[in-house]
């Protein structure tokens, strides 16, 4: 799969780096397609001691704490365990750690506020040991605040422990050139039809789809 070196790609890198060595909490807000998922699991499956998690609709607040106590490798029966024993364990095999560790949470705008209070809880308890970064859609931090100015229980203290939060930008039009380029799109005038388009997925999809003649062998990706 090809990997675009967009600002945006760099940017995570660095902001994934940054994290995992300062021990913060912070916040990565991306519109759909600004290469946020990719430029994220890039980062986990390039580095050690990262623990990369994708939230989903379906799961509750047990369901996501045994996946990441999974991920910590933790081996034993969880059937009996309560959701209290669950974040214990995860904190003493964090705590365990001898060296720094980085939790990404993906699609964290599927958190629902009790969801994020855990994540209080985890912060406060491993702060020494686990730098964390929860990354989202806009509406993540439209309900944030939301709920931090309702007063919602626990979210004034999360958002309170989010150190840093970085909005991802749109695609320059140095990048839709270089992304065409390297789809064998080359001319001023072909590459101007891209110019409005304003993420990187739909950019590649449309690039893929074009009349086939256009077309080159290697997809890419962003």
């Amino acid at each position: 799969m090809r990997i675009y070196a967009t600002l945006n790609f760099l940017m995570i890198q660095e902001l994934c780096k940054s994290t995992k060595e300062e021990l913060k909490m912070i916040a990565i807000i991306g519109y759909p397609g600004a290469g946020k998922t990719v430029g994220l699991s890039y980062y986990q499956k390039t580095n050690k001691n990262v623990i990369y998690m994708i939230v989903r609709k379906s799961m509750s607040a047990k369901e996501f704490y045994i996946e990441l106590l999974n991920a910590v490798g933790y081996e034993g029966d969880v059937l009996n365990l309560s959701l209290y024993d669950i974040i214990n364990v995860i904190v003493s095999k964090i705590k365990a750690s001898k060296r720094k560790l980085l939790l990404i949470i993906d699609e964290a705008g599927k958190f629902k506020p009790r969801q994020l209070e855990y994540i209080h809880e985890l912060r406060d308890q491993t702060s020494d040991r686990l730098g964390i970064i929860l990354a989202g859609p806009e509406y993540f931090y439209d309900n944030l605040f939301l709920w931090k100015e309702k007063k919602v229980i626990g979210i004034p203290e999360v958002f309170r422990r989010i150190e840093k939060i970085e909005t991802l930008r749109l695609p320059t039009f140095r990048e839709i050139s270089d992304i065409c380029k390297d789809f064998k799109v080359t001319s001023d005038e072909e590459i101007k039809k891209y110019r409005d388009i304003d993420s990187f997925s739909e950019l590649i999809n449309r690039l893929k789809n074009r009349p086939s003649e256009d077309e080159k062998d290697e997809e890419g990706s962003y």
